[in-house]
């Protein structure tokens, strides 16, 4: 039996009612017609039979033993399966909808995993060393003053880097392009794994995230392609961040620009990352017109922040200009744009 819109559907071969008439006419070149479903009774040259002779019978819910690390989409780690005369091997991952006991045929109870989807990149089985270890980074870059969100997109911005030719560098997996220059993350932490004996509240946010880029979740970020954190802030110079020399211009939406402003404003916040950061004046809720500042000029109207740099703007070889996309509680996010 089948649901559909609240309704109750018998199945022909998998098929609803509602194309069960094209397939008799089609399967007997019409010598059969459909009847009302009301009566379940086909009509044809061999007289009037039953719906139920026609209805495939459902296979019994088969039960298939997998190997693997198996963890809920909340990023918690159900546990793993490593046996010799089971399918797959103790690499694969897959989300599970927790795990249940069940009976054989003994009496005996064995563990199940509920409702389990390998995980894949690329089309091919991502290894549990290369999940736990993309999982720290995006725990790690998602620093000490991040949250749920704030993991899910940095998730989905190293995702949409790596299917736009610009900021790919030449890489084709997410771990790939997370130990190249894209990522800030010192070297030495580069390699280091969540371990399955965590199941702290970060660590699971960020291994969620990993998880709903894998399985193809909608982009949450408006297609970020970057992200920065207190540093971008706290320049002496006011246009000195990277950032302001690698686009023509860089331009904050108020509503980022006051969140940003008012996090990173609270001692507790910045004492997580840098208690002597200073945020750059420049930096503000209050809007101010057009001004010069050293290498360049800012603006704080219209419900925009936009600064841009002589040096940049002059530069035939700079052809995009940075737009924030949101801030997430400390990290404030990035899409490009072509003026």
């Amino acid at each position: 039996m089948a649901g559909e819109g609240g309704n109750i559907i018998r199945n022909i071969a998998g098929k609803s009612y509602k194309e069960a008439e094209s397939i008799t006419k089609d399967a007997s070149k019409g010598a059969l017609n459909f009847k009302s479903p009301k009566e379940n009774t086909f009509y044809g040259k061999d007289g009037g039979k039953k719906f139920a002779d026609y209805v495939v019978k459902e296979e019994e819910e088969k039960i298939i033993y997998i190997n693997g690390h198996f963890y809920n989409e909340d990023g918690t780690f159900e546990g793993k399966i490593n046996e010799p005369d089971f399918e797959g091997s103790v690499n694969d991952v897959y989300v599970c909808d927790g795990k249940s006991t069940q009976k054989d045929k003994k009496g005996n109870d064995f563990v199940t995993y509920n409702g389990t989807e390998l995980l894949k990149e690329n089309e091919v089985n991502i290894t549990h060393e290369k999940f736990a270890n993309n999982s720290y980074l995006i725990h790690h870059e998602a620093s000490f003053t991040g949250n749920k969100e704030t993991a899910l997109w940095i998730a989905h911005t190293v995702n949409n880097a790596l299917k736009n030719k610009r900021y790919d560098r030449d890489e084709k997996t997410f771990n790939a392009l997370f130990k190249t220059g894209y990522s800030s993350v010192d070297k030495a932490d580069k390699t280091k794994e969540i371990p399955t004996s965590s199941n702290g509240k970060n660590h699971c946010f960020a291994r969620a995230a990993m998880i709903s880029v894998l399985k193809g979740d909608d982009d949450p970020t408006s297609s970020s392609y970057f992200w920065d954190g207190l540093d971008f802030f706290t320049k002496k110079d006011e246009l000195s961040h990277p950032k302001f020399k690698q686009y023509r211009s860089v331009n904050i939406v108020k509503e980022h620009l006051d969140l940003a402003v008012n996090f990173w404003s609270i001692d507790s916040n910045r004492a997580k990352i840098n208690k002597n950061a200073i945020i750059n004046s420049i930096f503000s809720t209050k809007e101010y017109t057009l001004k010069e500042v050293t290498d360049g000029v800012i603006s704080n109207e219209k419900g925009v922040f936009s600064g841009a740099r002589k040096a940049s703007q002059n530069n035939k070889a700079v052809h995009e200009s940075l737009r924030s996309t949101g801030f997430k509680s400390g990290t404030l996010f990035w899409t490009t744009f072509k003026i």
